[in-house]
């Protein structure tokens, strides 16, 4: 495979390492159960390799997520590896506009002039196309069979057309589409995996709270979607983030490993606005509580 990553590819990595946040495994727990082994996690979470189909269902299955969405990215990130866009041929030089004027007598180069009948002369055989012609059609052939497939996965490709067009920037912008979920259907879902995150949706950070040196705590809301949710920045391995809802009911996430450390860690969401809604961390290191609201 290519060392650089397609805009599909890269966001099959995104979407993949958000179903496993979502699961709160590590790479070794996920190894322990799935049918791949940490070091092939690691390099289809980071997206220089593709994983097949059965380990994308796996992994939905225990993400407790629909499997049809990840396979139609997934799709399309092997399409755009099999089939990258060719670049254009450089333009062939331009044609003499007018003969070379020639003094003496015709060779046997020059055409017959107009009106002379032809001698019995042999014809020059046409010039050969070039080499790289029968590899173009080819490749013509193949693209066409490529697109055919592709148009088959449009509708999939709608439904993640939010996730695919916003980029690798935090926040993708605002374009106008539809979310996967909106209230009650959204509880336990996945902002990043419903498109709840995009600025389409009118999300916003409600509250944020900074600990120690660079941990950040993050209480979030989407209109569009009407959830919110809880994400943490930077923080230490064991750390625990919660969200609460006026009802006491909560959904959690806890920072597994480096991985997660890294990157943001958000929690699944619970239906309803930010109003009455509570955002914790639970520091591994003693297991202090530091909670606040909108």
């Amino acid at each position: 495979m290519s060392g650089e990553l397609t805009l599909e590819c890269a966001h099959l990595a995104r979407e993949l390492a958000g179903l496993r946040a979502t699961t709160g495994l590590s790479l070794a727990g996920l190894a322990a159960r799935t049918t791949a082994s940490k070091s092939s996690w690691q390099r289809y979470l980071g997206g220089t390799q593709i994983p097949p189909p059965e380990l994308v269902t796996e992994l939905c299955a225990l993400a407790g997520e629909p499997p049809a969405r990840l396979l139609a990215l997934r799709e399309l990130a092997e399409l755009s590896r099999r089939h990258p866009q060719p670049r254009p041929a450089p333009p062939a030089p331009p044609a003499s506009e007018e003969p070379s004027r020639k003094t003496g007598p015709a060779t046997a180069e020059e055409p017959p002039a107009a009106g002379t009948p032809d001698t019995g002369r042999p014809h020059a055989p046409p010039p050969a196309a070039p080499a790289s012609v029968p590899r173009l059609r080819r490749f013509l052939r193949r693209r066409k069979v490529a697109l055919a497939g592709a148009g088959a996965l449009a509708t999939a490709a709608m439904v993640a057309g939010a996730l695919l067009l916003g980029g690798a920037k935090e926040e993708p912008e605002d374009i106008g589409v539809w979310p996967g979920c909106v209230g009650e259907r959204c509880r336990g879902k996945q902002a990043q995996s419903q498109g709840c995150g995009l600025k389409g949706s009118g999300m916003r950070t409600v509250a944020e709270r900074e600990y120690g040196r660079q941990t950040v705590v993050e209480l979030r809301y989407s209109p569009t979607c009407r959830a919110s949710w809880v994400r943490i920045r930077f923080g230490a391995t064991g750390d625990r983030i919660e969200i609460t809802g006026p009802d006491k009911e909560s959904q959690s996430a806890e920072v597994a490993d480096k991985f997660d450390a890294q990157n943001y860690l958000p929690t699944p969401m619970l239906a309803g606005g930010p109003e009455g809604m509570t955002a914790c961390l639970v520091r591994a290191d003693g297991g202090e509580r530091h909670c606040f609201g909108q």
